[in-house]
């Protein structure tokens, strides 16, 4: 900018004094003289160097466009690497299964039963044995014989009871309470068994005393004595072993000889 303005002013001293000079020469001439001397002004000198302010341009949020879901697959890094997520899967506990119904008395406890209501027997006798026992009835049944006195022998031995089913199950033989538990009528045959079933006492005699039976119908066969009470009470028999009339008196009397 220092070097262009004495180039200016020095041009414009040089022009002032060829129109003084020129004002002496014929107007034809000095028009084309005054105008080519104007071109020549007027341009800007070669080496001119003509310096702009440029303001600063003001840069644009750059707007990317959104990449649609299959850009994202290709184009996207992050989209390629795998998403690890921590999935805590709890274990569904086991479901309880329902455990097993135990045994239990049927709510039908209807049956038909046929025994003795007494027993004669001999005054001196400790050993009875009982007659046949007739039986009718559905489902699994339970026999509880007790003695006021006596204990009861079968031709079967107590069976242990085992977490497995089992079709037959006898517990307190040779005792006062006698407890057989069987599929269907096995129970009543049990006690029929042989003569019958043997009540036997070791002190004395069993005239006077009396026998109890109960039956129950079970849903499966158990031996358990609680059950015993969840009979019918209709299905329960006494048998009374009444002494016979035997007087061991000896009568003396006559002897007519002929």
């Amino acid at each position: 900018m220092k070097s262009a303005k004495p180039k200016l002013l020095r041009n414009t001293l040089s022009a002032l004094i060829i129109f003084g000079a020129l004002s002496l020469i014929p107007n034809s001439f000095a028009d084309e003289l005054i105008q080519n001397i104007t071109e020549v002004i007027t341009e800007p000198a070669a080496d001119e160097v003509i310096v702009e302010e440029v303001a600063p341009e003001k840069e644009l949020p750059v707007v990317e466009p959104s990449p649609s879901p299959g850009d994202l697959e290709i184009t996207d890094p992050v989209a390629k690497a795998p998403v690890l997520e921590e999935q805590v899967i709890e274990e569904a506990e086991p479901t309880p299964s329902p455990s097993p119904t135990p045994p239990h008395a049927l709510l039908n406890q209807s049956m038909r039963i046929i025994t003795p209501t007494q027993v004669m027997v001999d005054p001196r006798a400790r050993t009875v044995f009982l007659p046949k026992i007739v039986y009718a009835g559905q489902g699994d049944l339970l026999v509880c014989a007790s003695s006021s006195l006596g204990s009861f022998n079968t031709n079967f031995a107590n069976t242990a009871p085992s977490e497995e089913k089992s079709s037959l199950e006898i517990a307190g033989a040779n005792s006062q309470f006698l407890r057989i538990s069987s599929i269907g009528s096995q129970a009543v045959e049990i006690l029929n068994s042989g003569n019958g079933l043997k009540v036997s006492s070791a002190n004395r005699a069993l005239a006077g005393s009396y026998l109890y039976l109960r039956f129950v119908a079970l849903s499966e066969v158990s031996a358990n004595p609680k059950l015993c009470n969840d009979g019918s009470a209709s299905n329960t028999r006494t048998v009374y072993l009444r002494p016979l009339g035997i007087d061991l008196n000896i009568t003396k009397s006559g002897i007519t000889l002929k």
